[in-house]
């Protein structure tokens, strides 16, 4: 090493010597010359130190850089939930002096349903010093738990103690690697069609038809339950079979139309009302929110049940007209066919009196008609007005 500095020497001041002494473009270049030699001397002993270093040393004992980075927390992509994931990196330059230009890249497969950004840059780090920046992730909500994306961020150093990092010098760096997962959220929906109020018979049997809907993320057992069962029970209500339903079911899947057999109390002494509260769980989270629907259960006791009125209450509503309006109409019948009866039996009970009374009448009727008679009586001969009109 020593020799080939001295051969440079040699020529560097064979090329100065080109100038005349006292030109100042002598100085200048000499000048030069003896920067570029300190410095190339400096890159040259560390280019002969390089190969001496362990194979087990994990940094360039000249220069280098360390990036640690905390692993990324799961990403809630719930829609009530959902926030972008935070993650602190931290590049040290671990040189012993001279500060150093880190470059910060990275490697993603996100795609089109999550990103990240922040994981790019270049930052100066002084010798001995740290620099921290944050990346952060974000997705699409609703997305399927099972989705993970892998991704590697890279720390290199381009320049140390303003001195560029390329060949014959190796670049130093640094990665972490690690990928963000997608959390488990868990959502259900509960879809009974017929929600009116069900009017049965004291000790008959019904049933409730049921769907429910896995709106979660990830596969799940939702299972449906009567949450007010044990009052029930103590009403006198029993169940024919199981008393839930549940069914393993894929991320958006619906269920197959269910059923809960339902027998109605026996000894009731009238009408009562009960609520039936259908409540739809996830399996994989207990804490997640419930799918809920009440059903309006009427029972209509055995003593009511034989009346009239038990009877009309097991028709529709519209049953219920019709036969309102038939009696309706056969009442007004009834007392249309009353009056017309009794203003005849009136007439007939007045008739017998007024028969005298035409009879008291009948002198003065004959006066007339006696006057009239005698007109009668005038035989008025056409024969004769025919001979007084010829003497005209």
């Amino acid at each position: 090493m020593l020799i080939y500095l001295t051969d440079y020497t040699a020529k560097s001041e064979e090329k100065v010597d080109i100038f005349p002494a006292h030109s100042s473009m002598n100085v200048l270049t000499g000048n030069w010359f003896n920067m570029k030699r300190a410095g190339l001397g400096m890159l040259m002993i560390v280019v002969f130190l390089l190969p001496l270093i362990p194979v087990a040393e994990a940094q360039n004992p000249v220069f280098g850089v360390n990036l640690t980075c905390d692993s990324p927390a799961e990403m809630d992509v719930s829609p009530a939930g959902y926030a972008p994931v935070e993650m602190v990196c931290t590049i040290e330059n671990t040189a012993t002096v001279g500060a150093s230009k880190i470059e910060i890249t990275n490697e993603w497969n996100g795609g089109a349903t999550a990103d990240m950004l922040g994981a790019t840059g270049e930052y100066s780090v002084e010798a001995g010093e740290t620099e921290e920046f944050t990346v952060t992730f974000s997705g699409t909500t609703k997305q399927a738990s099972s989705n993970s994306y892998e991704f590697d961020i890279f720390a290199t150093v381009t320049e140390w103690n303003s001195i560029p990092l390329n060949e014959p010098f190796p670049r130093e760096n640094d990665s972490f690697s690690d990928s963000l997962e997608i959390a488990t959220y868990s959502a259900v929906e509960l879809r009974i069609n017929d929600v009116s109020t069900r009017k049965v018979e004291s000790g008959s049997e019904f049933s409730i038809n049921l769907q429910f809907t896995n709106k979660g993320n990830d596969n799940d057992r939702v299972r449906v339950d009567i949450a007010n069962i044990n009052d029930l029970k103590q009403q006198g209500f029993s169940f024919i079979g199981s008393e839930f339903v549940a069914e393993d079911l894929a991320m958006g899947a619906t269920s197959t139309m269910r059923e809960i057999k339902i027998l109605a109390p026996d000894d009731l002494d009238s009408t009562t009302n009960f609520d039936l509260q259908f409540q739809a769980s996830s399996t994989n989270d207990a804490n997640a929110d419930l799918s809920e629907t009440m059903i309006p259960v009427s029972v209509a006791s055995t003593q009511s049940s034989g009346t009239l009125t038990g009877g009309i209450s097991e028709v529709g509503e519209d049953e219920l007209m019709l036969y309102g309006a038939i009696a309706g109409g056969v009442i007004l019948f009834l007392l249309l066919i009353g009056l017309v009866s009794r203003s005849i039996r009136k007439r007939a009970a007045k008739k017998p009196t007024e028969e005298p009374i035409i009879e008291l009448d009948e002198p003065e009727q004959d006066e007339f008609d006696d006057l009239f008679s005698d007109l009668d009586d005038i035989d008025i001969d056409t024969d004769e007005f025919d001979d007084l009109l010829d003497e005209f």
